[in-house]
């Protein structure tokens, strides 16, 4: 497979522009631009600027991302401000979400006509190329219809005698309609080829799976959409993923945390992913940066924490501003002891039930409790128990537990022992009592998205290679598995996201017996599979616009409870016999969760652009 590095860089520097044109470029004034006529005149000069387009897909991106909408992670400092004023209602109809990405879409026009004007392109390579640029165009729209709905659709190069005043789409469903044709254009023109970073037919495919469930959430709007079993946005979903599913030669990945640093970044199961090389890429330009602690033997010492850090440098200086919550870490099932047929939530199972008193009352000399934080769940092992907290909410439990998440006293990390119960080197409690402040505010920090190999450590200016998973087989067949729930096909929906939980997960398959419970058992391995991959906000607004079993029985369009939980922390005490989960402000308003069902499921189009063109209008609802 070949390796197509996606950089942010200038036409003039490009490398990939032939010796001879770029010497009849240099030849020519002015100096410091190539003319159109050599960029298009072949394959590789074309590819050139296709290349240097691929920065749309950047707004797909995992990290916190959108993830900090929900209550995924927990985020204080600069990670909190942005997505805060969404779940806390405080936007307004002035706040851009990226209505205007019509730099961008021009980009793709020019591709895709240019291209086809081209004397010294084979009508062969036109045809891929042009899919392409579809491709392309209708990723871009599709950032902006998931946030806003309605688009600018341009399918043409504007020049300067072209009427500028152009009207947005009437509907999500015509904005929808549009990504959807360009993408079924590149699904039957692009190559099935596998260069990493680069878009073949089963990227387009992909893609195609996810965008018609959201184009079917998003029918009628606001109205309630039409879910019907016979519906063709979900014969298409089902469709699509099939394609890729039985054609693409994609596989699950048994190792699920290697896909998402150094250990496999080209996994067989990525189908597209931002790949950012050593060369341009330092520590700081990755989301590593603010998911790393920053922490000294002093601190810990002054913290009365242990163990002490091994390391003859300070190896944790990072500047973590957020951690995995434990409303997230909830869906990490656990298997049975009792039934290992059986996978529940760690505080259902039966060694559970057998060894915690929840009536017990817990010392603040075990476990402190900070003002303004309320304990909403507590336990302590019961005398005789040879169980811990550490034993019932680690052994048995989802394989993607320690791959995405570390917690107390987690597999070595930069060769240190992380310990996050109280009176730990990790602890939340260091930043609570002013021992160090960059500290995750969760007693847990993330391991899913880390690289291993970073040298000396993460730190500013640290070179490193890093990528960003976009989509990948695991996301088709859960994919698949909302639309055969949709279409209410219990046997199908089953099979399909239970690949993903025995293959990634290594628990017993779902034993749902009903679309409720499936859709129970589907939305929770949604998210822990997807978790950082820019995913759970969305879906749940697209379960919230389905309604029924989707969203908890509510109606269409109604509240999604989700967004409207508070986070939660769980302490363990230091010798791990007792824990208690508490909620609170956490630095902020982390603990102000709204969602107003009248306007959130989508954005405004921002003011200023309805002021300067009314044809953008109107306003979306609740705006």
């Amino acid at each position: 497979m070949k390796n197509i590095r996606i950089f942010r860089i200038s036409l003039l520097l490009a490398t990939a522009l032939t010796v001879g044109s770029c010497e009849k470029a240099l030849d020519t004034e002015p100096f410091d631009k190539i003319s159109e006529d050599v960029v298009w005149s072949t394959k590789a000069n074309a590819e050139t600027f296709i290349f240097s387009t691929y920065g749309i897909m950047n707004n797909l991106a995992g990290g916190p991302s959108t993830d900090a909408r929900t209550t995924n992670l927990l985020a204080f400092d600069g990670e909190y401000n942005g997505p805060a004023t969404v779940f806390n209602e405080r936007v307004d109809r002035n706040a851009d979400y990226g209505f205007n990405n019509w730099g961008a879409i021009r980009r793709c026009n020019m591709i895709i006509t240019k291209v086809a004007k081209s004397p010294g392109i084979s009508e062969e390579d036109k045809k891929a190329l042009i899919a392409e640029g579809k491709f392309l165009r209708a990723m871009s729209y599709y950032s902006v219809a998931r946030n806003i709905g309605r688009i600018v659709w341009i399918d043409r190069v504007l020049g300067p005698d072209d009427d500028m005043m152009l009207p947005s789409t009437g509907s999500p469903a015509e904005s929808y309609e549009h990504i959807i044709k360009d993408l079924e254009d590149a699904v039957k023109d692009l190559p099935a080829t596998k260069d990493r970073g680069r878009a073949n037919k089963y990227t387009a495919a992909a893609m195609l799976s996810e965008v018609c469930l959201q184009a079917l959430a998003y029918q009628n709007y606001p109205q309630a959409p039409n879910i019907d079993a016979s519906n063709p946005l979900l014969e298409k979903a089902i469709q699509y993923a099939n394609l890729v599913i039985n054609e693409g030669g994609y596989t699950l990945e048994s190792d699920y945390g290697s896909m998402f640093n150094d250990i496999n970044p080209n996994s067989s199961e990525i189908i597209f992913a931002i790949y950012r090389k050593a060369i341009n890429t330092a520590s700081h330009n990755t989301p590593m940066q603010n998911m790393v602690p920053n922490m000294s033997n002093d601190q810990i010492k002054r913290g009365n924490g242990s163990p002490l850090l091994n390391s003859q440098i300070r190896i944790f200086e990072a500047w973590v501003q957020h951690g995995p919550t434990q409303n997230l870490a909830q869906d990490y099932l656990v298997i049975d002891k009792a039934n290992p047929n059986l996978a529940l939530p760690w505080d259902q199972t039966s060694q559970y039930k057998e060894a915690v008193d929840e009536m017990a009352s817990i010392p603040t000399s075990l476990i402190p409790q900070a003002n303004g934080e309320a304990s909403v769940q507590s336990g302590v092992i019961k005398p005789g128990s040879s169980e811990t907290v550490w034993t019932l909410t680690n052994m048995g439990r989802d394989a993607r537990w320690s791959a995405s998440i570390l917690s107390d006293s987690s597999a070595q990390f930069y060769g240190e022992t992380l310990t996050m119960g109280v009176q730990g080197n990790a602890s939340r409690w260091l930043k609570m009592n002013g021992y160090a402040y960059y500290q995750s505010l969760s007693n847990m920090y993330w391991r899913k998205g880390i690289y291993n190999n970073v040298s000396p450590r993460i730190y500013v200016g640290i070179p490193t290679d890093y990528h960003y998973v976009i989509t990948r087989l695991g996301r088709v067949y859960l994919n698949l598995a909302e639309a055969y729930l949709l279409k209410g096909d219990l046997t199908n929906a089953l099979a399909a996201f239970n690949q993903t939980r025995t293959v990634h997960g290594k628990l017993p398959a779902s034993t749902a017996i009903t679309i409720a419970e499936a859709w129970e058992d589907y939305k929770r391995e949604r998210r822990v599979d997807l978790t950082l991959e820019n995913d759970y906000y969305w879906s749940l607004l697209r379960w919230g616009r389905y309604g029924g079993a989707a969203n908890h029985g509510n109606a269409p369009g109604g509240t999604i409870p989700e967004l409207t939980e508070v986070p939660r922390v769980i302490d363990i005490s230091k010798n791990r016999k007792a824990y208690s989960i508490v909620e609170g402000s956490f630095f902020g308003a982390n603990n102000v969760r709204i969602f107003d069902p009248s306007r959130r499921y989508l954005m405004p189009i921002a003011q200023s652009y309805l002021d300067r063109n009314a044809a953008f209008g109107p306003q979306n609802p609740g705006w």
